[in-house]
């Protein structure tokens, strides 16, 4: 049995979320992405063996919360909308009618966290483009390197 993509209620429960039709949906509709990402920062050798079920448990655990933590990252920027009594909540007041979402900031910094968190997870299965990846996220280095002109006005 293959072990991943996992399925949406597991990842759900994994993720601490509650289970509202909406979540899963969005979560559903992300997976193949999530999936096509997995595959590409994944040494070859072990995507085959996931996708048989020929994995031992740590390995399979291991790519279980990778694939959650990178499913949350995909949609979180969807789940945060910005609309009254949506998001995810970053502080209530003793009022409840107040309540304080994530900013724009903020949600890609978890995003981040989020991913940085999954090829963690999978290092020891990781092909070179996952390192470079990881790197490029922990350590705030990019391989596209930008140069700024400036000018006298």
């Amino acid at each position: 049995m293959a072990v991943l993509p996992v399925a949406t209620d597991k990842a759900v429960a994994i993720l601490n979320l509650t289970n509202d039709r909406r979540i899963t949906a969005t979560f559903e509709e992300h997976a193949p992405a999530v999936m096509l990402l997995l595959k590409r920062v994944s040494d070859a050798d072990v995507w085959v063996d996931l996708l048989s079920g020929e994995v031992d448990a740590d390995t399979a655990d291991s790519y279980t919360f990778a694939y959650c933590y990178l499913l949350l990252a995909e949609t979180v920027d969807l789940l945060n909308l910005k609309t009254l009594g949506e998001g995810i909540i970053k502080t209530t007041g003793i009022d409840t009618q107040q309540t304080e979402l994530l900013t724009g900031s903020e949600v890609q910094a978890f995003r981040k966290h989020l991913t940085i968190k999954a090829l963690e997870t999978i290092e020891d299965f990781l092909n070179a483009d996952g390192y470079s990846r990881l790197r490029e996220l922990a350590l705030g280095t990019s391989r596209h390197r930008t140069r700024t002109k400036a000018s006298v006005i």
